[in-house]
């Protein structure tokens, strides 16, 4: 009768092994997963548009994963500019990450080409789009991944002579540019590298106020002053002197923040004594 007893235990214990392996099945295979972690303009200038875009990689396996390459394109008003094709990506681990970094530019003249579309849609799309390509011996299928953004037309602010107040060879010479912002979005001026060139030789200058918030379509006065020392003045009257019109040009960059990057604008004002 214990023997009986034995039998059915086992046999019932022996059943509940054999349904639990036959429910766990083959492993399931997951494929990676690519997604757009980035996508911004970075930088504004009057020659390009600097991009930046990440995708990031998820490796869902338990084991590494290698990557052949990345190909990928961009695309402004659906129209496409540029292929390229990376192939430098690195193992991810079992369960692993990885980040992939594509910086490029649009330059300002493929921008103005598509001038009328533009002009309809106050704003441009850029699509950032492209396909990964798993190791072929991992029997992974290649993964696609797709972005768009939509940025205004960005535009370099206007700068304008303003005046100077005092005379180069004084202790106090101060040079006043007006900015217009002609964006649609606001830009704070952040930092300013400028010089002042009298009859051909530079003398550094100044930033003196610290000029933010500029609105769309306002313009901001920003004064320049050149920081005065014995040896600068001494060169200053010489310079002027020498010459019976005094002719000076203001040249350098001012940068400035903005919601789609940084904007630099070059600075080359010329003026001549009336």
């Amino acid at each position: 009768m214990v023997k009986s007893r034995h039998i059915i235990v086992w046999s019932i214990v022996s059943l509940f092994f054999i349904a639990g392996c036959a429910s766990k099945g083959p492993p399931v295979v997951k494929p990676p997963t690519v997604q757009v972690s980035q996508f911004n303009s970075t930088v504004i200038t009057p020659q390009v548009v600097k991009f930046q875009a990440k995708i990031l990689i998820h490796n869902r396996g338990s084991s590494a994963l290698d990557f052949e390459r990345v190909d990928y394109a961009v695309d402004l008003l659906d129209q496409e500019l540029f292929t390229d094709s990376f192939d430098g990506m690195k193992r991810t681990k079992g369960r692993g990450h990885q980040t992939v970094t594509f910086p490029f530019q649009i330059a300002m003249n493929d921008i103005l080409d598509q001038k009328i579309a533009i002009l309809a849609e106050d704003s441009m799309s850029v699509t950032f789009r492209g396909i990964v390509y798993p190791d072929r011996t991992s029997g992974y299928s290649p993964v696609p991944f797709e972005s768009t953004i939509n940025i205004p037309v960005p535009k370099i602010p206007k700068v304008d002579f303003a005046g100077t107040e005092g005379v180069p060879f004084s202790e106090l010479f101060i040079v006043k540019l007006k900015v217009n912002n002609t964006n649609s979005f606001p830009i704070s001026i952040n930092a300013i590298d400028s010089f002042l060139e009298i009859n051909q030789v530079r003398y550094q200058l100044l930033h003196t106020e610290q000029v933010t918030d500029l609105e769309p379509e306002r313009w901001k006065t920003i004064t320049l002053q050149m920081e005065n020392t014995p040896g600068k003045t001494l060169s200053m009257v010489l310079n002027t002197i020498q010459s019976s019109e005094l002719e000076f040009r203001v040249g350098g960059t001012i940068e400035c923040r903005s919601p789609y990057g940084w904007i630099f604008i070059p600075l080359n004002i010329q003026r001549g004594s009336q």
